[in-house]
């Protein structure tokens, strides 16, 4: 049976590159997203076996989005592409429900490998990466979901968190969600006095350290 996938990247040529390599091997590519909430609007409308998902994308980053496929779509497995090798950052992906990750800096024989493994039902990783989920006797992959300080933001905080980082104004988060500017300067204080940061700049720091948002 012929496998069915999405994949999702803000970078137009590579996902036109992988859609085109996919369906030169037989696969088929139902969708492309160029964001988070398109990859999850898509994955609920098309029901994939397979998404391929970029860590790094503006607006909804991979890390929600992923978890929000699992939860509505659990079916569909994601594999996450990333040009970061930071554990912290497999770790929440992996937490999220992610069932392989690979370095965008491998071969397109990996990919398309990893894609297969994964719909078998199996987890794959990078084998730069596997080392780092190895115990001492080499046969338990282990990881941990997010560190204690993410964990006590809800989901809204999460992500107004991502758009504050990436600079968007307050007034265009609420116009975003949906709400008045003074429930996003409630959540805004809320995040703060929960990370117990208390200003911008160290808000979008620990977006970056801690993978919310990404330096190109």
């Amino acid at each position: 049976m012929t496998i069915r996938i999405i994949i999702a990247d803000d970078h137009a040529i590579i996902r036109e590159g992988m859609k085109a390599l996919f369906e030169k091997k037989g696969m088929d590519v139902v969708a492309i997203a160029k964001n988070g909430h398109e990859a999850v609007t898509f994955t609920i409308k098309y029901q994939p076996d397979v998404v391929l998902m970029d860590i790094s994308m503006p607006d909804l980053n991979g890390v929600e989005a992923t978890a929000a496929i699992r939860k509505q779509v659990p079916r569909t497995k994601v594999i996450a592409l990333s040009m970061h090798s930071n554990k912290k950052i497999i770790d929440k992906m992996l937490g999220s429900g992610a069932s392989g990750y690979v370095l965008k800096e491998t071969a397109f024989g990996e990919l398309y490998n990893a894609v297969k493994e994964v719909d078998r039902g199996n987890l794959y990783l990078t084998p730069s990466i596997a080392g780092m989920y190895v115990d001492n006797q080499g046969n338990k992959l282990k990881f941990i979901g997010d560190i204690p300080k993410f964990k006590k933001l809800s989901k809204k905080e999460r992500y107004v968190l991502q758009l504050v980082a990436e600079g968007k104004k307050t007034r265009d988060i609420a116009e975003k969600l949906g709400v008045s500017i003074k429930t996003i300067e409630s959540h805004r204080r809320s995040i703060m006095k929960k990370l117990n940061i208390f200003n911008i700049a160290g808000l979008t720091k620990f977006a970056i350290k801690e993978g919310i948002v990404f330096l190109e």
